[in-house]
Formats: C-alpha cells, sequence, structure tokens
C-alpha cells in the first residue's frame, strides 16, 4: 500500500502547473518549497478544465472505489490536489462531495505542524475583521495546540475559511518564503566565499527546511498581529502578549522569527534609503504645504531615533505589504507612495538592545519568571543533534554552538551575521555542503571567546 501511494504521488507530480503570476523577475526563483512550485490558485476549478476532458487519465485510478479515491486525495499537499483535481474529472466530483474535508486535509498535508501557526494567524485576521469581536489573542490555547505538534483544521475550519488559508498561503507565505530562503542562501554562500551562482541550480529545500522557513513566515505574520499599532494606548499589554508568544517557542524557533524579522527589516532598510529625498521636509515637492508643521506625507529620515522607530514599524506591517514591495513595485514613484501610506513608528520595541530580545529582558524573565528551559540551562542539560527527520527538533548549527547541551539563549546573544544567513533553518547536509559550518564557527568565536551562559547572574 505504501508502494501504491507513493507511486501515486510521483504520478501527481508529473504535471506542470503554469507560472506564479505573483513571482517578480526580482525574486529568487531557484529555491522551491518541495515540489509546490508555480501557482497562486488556492483550490481546484469548479470544472475541471477543457484539456483534462479531452485526456483519458489512467484507467486504474479511475475505477478506484469511491471510498479509496477519497484517501487519496487525502493525502495530497495543496499543489498535488488542484492538479490531480483538474485533470480528473472523477476525482473532480470526488473532490466536491467532501470538499471542506479534502481541503483541509490539504493544508495540514501541506504545513504540517506549521498548520497550529496558520490557523493562530488565521484566527487573529477573523478577529481584527470583526468590529464586534474583543476576545484577546490566547498563549493559552496556542501553547497546548504548539505543544501537541498536530492540529485538526477540519474540526476548527468552515469551508470558506479553508479556502482562504489556502489562498494566504499561496499569494503570500509561498512567495515570501521563497525570496528569504534564496535570500539567506546567497549570503551563505558569499560568506563562505563561493559563488551562489553557481549553487542555485542545486538549491531544492528539503521538507525539514521548509518546514522550518514556512514556520517563521507565519511566526512573523502572528507577531505583526500581536503588535498592530491601532491602539497606542494598549503598548503595556501588547509588551505581555508578545513575552507570552516567545514563551511558547524554543530558543531556535525564536531565532527563526528573528532571522525573518531581520530580513524583513533589511528589505525596507534599503527602501528607506532609496526614498529619503523623496520624503524629505525640504524636498520642493512639499512647498505647497506651510511650515510647521511637518508636511503631510513628509518623513525626516536624516534623524536616526526617527529612522529607526520608522523602520521597525514598518517591518511590523505585516506579509502583506512585504509582497507588495517585493513583487508589485511598478516603478520609483510607486514605490514612493506606497511606503507614505504605510510608514508607521514602532510602538514595541523588537530588537535584541532594548527591546523584548535583548539582555536586560532575558535577564529580567530568568530572575521573575524562571522556566524549565532556564533549569536545563543552568543545569547543561545534554541536547545533542538529532537528525534532521524532525522540523520541531534543533537544527544542527544550534547544536554545534552550545556544545550539544541545552541553551535558552537567543536574540542578543547571537551574532546578527549568522541571522542573516539564517543558520537555524539549514539541515546538516546544507550547512555542510554550503561551507555553513566554517562560517558558523568563524563567526560565533569572533563574537564569543567563551560560553555566555557562564556569565549569566
Amino acid at each position: 500500500m505504501k508502494q501504491f501511494i507513493a507511486k501515486f504521488k510521483r504520478s501527481v507530480r508529473i504535471s506542470e502547473a503554469p507560472a506564479d503570476p505573483t513571482t517578480s523577475d526580482a525574486a529568487p526563483k531557484l529555491v522551491t518549497i518541495g515540489s509546490d512550485v508555480g501557482h497562486t490558485e488556492a483550490e481546484p476549478q469548479s470544472t475541471p478544465s477543457p484539456k483534462a476532458k479531452q485526456q483519458n487519465c489512467d484507467s486504474r485510478l479511475e475505477s478506484l472505489l469511491p471510498e479509496v479515491r477519497r484517501q487519496l486525495l487525502s493525502i495530497l499537499d495543496l499543489r498535488g490536489l488542484k492538479l490531480l483535481v483538474r485533470a480528473s474529472p472523477t476525482f473532480h466530483q470526488q473532490y466536491l462531495v467532501d470538499r471542506k474535508y479534502l481541503l483541509c486535509r490539504s493544508l495540514e498535508e501541506t504545513l504540517g505542524s506549521v498548520a497550529i501557526d496558520a490557523y493562530a494567524v488565521h484566527k487573529c485576521t477573523a478577529q481584527a475583521g470583526d468590529t464586534k469581536q474583543n476576545t484577546p489573542w490566547v498563549p493559552n490555547s496556542y501553547s497546548e495546540q504548539t505543544s501537541r505538534r498536530y492540529l485538526s483544521l477540519a474540526d476548527k475550519l468552515t469551508l470558506d475559511e479553508a479556502i482562504r488559508m489556502a489562498v494566504f498561503y499561496f499569494h503570500s507565505v509561498k512567495p515570501i518564503t521563497e525570496y528569504y530562503a534564496r535570500w539567506s542562501l546567497d549570503n551563505l554562500a558569499n560568506e563562505a566565499g563561493k559563488d551562489s551562482h553557481n549553487h542555485q541550480q542545486e538549491v531544492t529545500l528539503t521538507r525539514t527546511e521548509t518546514m522550518r522557513l514556512i514556520r517563521a513566515t507565519y511566526r512573523f505574520q502572528l507577531l505583526c498581529q500581536l503588535v498592530e499599532p491601532a491602539n497606542k494606548a494598549m503598548r503595556l499589554s501588547r509588551q505581555e502578549t508578545v513575552l507570552d508568544f516567545l514563551g511558547v517557542l524554543e530558543p531556535w524557533e525564536i531565532e527563526e522569527l528573528f532571522s525573518f524579522y531581520q530580513f524583513a527589516r533589511d528589505v525596507y532598510d534599503r527602501i528607506l534609503t532609496d526614498i529619503r529625498w523623496d520624503l524629505h521636509p525640504d524636498n520642493p515637492r512639499f512647498d505647497d504645504q506651510g511650515r510647521p508643521p511637518t508636511p503631510e506625507g513628509a518623513f525626516d529620515l536624516d534623524i536616526s531615533t526617527d529612522r529607526s522607530n520608522y523602520l521597525e514599524g514598518i517591518t511590523l506591517r505585516g506579509l502583506s505589504l512585504l509582497h507588495t514591495v517585493l513583487f508589485k513595485i511598478k516603478d520609483h514613484k510607486h514605490l514612493v507612495s506606497t511606503m507614505q501610506q504605510h510608514i508607521t513608528s514602532s510602538y514595541i520595541p523588537f530588537n535584541a538592545l532594548e527591546g523584548v530580545l535583548g539582555e536586560t529582558q532575558q535577564a529580567l524573565r530568568r530572575r521573575n519568571h524562571p522556566s524549565e528551559r532556564d533549569r536545563m540551562q543552568e543545569q547543561r542539560t545534554p541536547y545533542p543533534f538529532r537528525g534532521d527527520s524532525e522540523p520541531d527538533a534543533p537544527p544542527l548549527a544550534w547544536t554545534i554552538m552550545w556544545g550539544n547541551t541545552y541553551s535558552n539563549l537567543y536574540g542578543w546573544y547571537i551574532p546578527e551575521e549568522m541571522r542573516r544567513w539564517g543558520y537555524v533553518f539549514w539541515d546538516a547536509a546544507t550547512l555542510e555542503g554550503m561551507g555553513g559550518r566554517r562560517v558558523l564557527n568563524r563567526q560565533w568565536e569572533e563574537y564569543w571567546d567563551n560560553d555566555p551562559r557562564d556569565d549569566l547572574l
């Protein structure tokens, strides 16, 4: 049976989907998330394609019992589900009989344990759009689901909700994650002294690497939703919410999130440099407005503190704006107008200096709310590399850094340069093959001449 299912999945992958219209020429194209490449339609069409009607599908598949066809449909990821349903009128009809269940199962197959984070993002989005909904984000529920590493979406979602989750994955999560993976691997190649172009054709993400990257993307979106600045008076409660959120994650998972955050921040940092004069109050385009105050739509990015606050605020705008600036910008004028509409100051310092990831905040956490993770760190509990078959286990780079013992340090304690090449995402084979172990050892030793855990108060 296992051989049959494996053969069936391979046969579904033979077909090629059309090119993804959300991808721009600037986007990295050679990093792919598994075999799921090239489309943004989240759900099979309501009718099979004309081409499919003219083709003879495999008679053995067409003649299978309905229960068997249902089982086969339930083990496909989103891309495989779409390809099969479009290719076969018989499977298309089977899909329509149990549409919600099969779409939810396909989401689970695509996302794995990341379905928990995708569902949390969906719930926060739904609450934000419901003016009557005053229920705050509850970390306990998220923590319980995360600890189980599994969530049955069919028990949680309506059909419309499942479709919205699939659309969000294809439109935002997938293309941005692929772009980020290419960006990180190029940085690793540069750090290792290799020509990144010579390695592009070799890059195919493993299932585990894919899950780590997608998890970081969804959690970045969840972070942005938790710190949404609509109500500035709630700064303290938002900070507490973020700390509760981080408390659910393992330290290497926090580093995954922070690595993605730094990528987004780097994107906007370059953009602000590019449009600095366009937004400057002294630009002649604002001469028709009186002074003071600062002209509407103008921002003085030469003031370092203001620029830092704007940069953090823009970064925390979430995946929608990030997708726009990566894939949808037509020209410089369009970029300027887009950024003018979205520039905002940060209302929670999410950084490794004075922010929630800083040394002081981590010291306060250990002193006031010591956790089991802190105890494991203090006792240097053995925590060796367990292989790459489990996306939720620490990657090889993490275990190398901490000598195969547990560490609950992150943010301020980790060199920023390491996050730029995504050290926590790569399987052992990628790390070794790309020269990452050598880069890791060099950057870690330059930053620390001893184990930082030895210096904790």
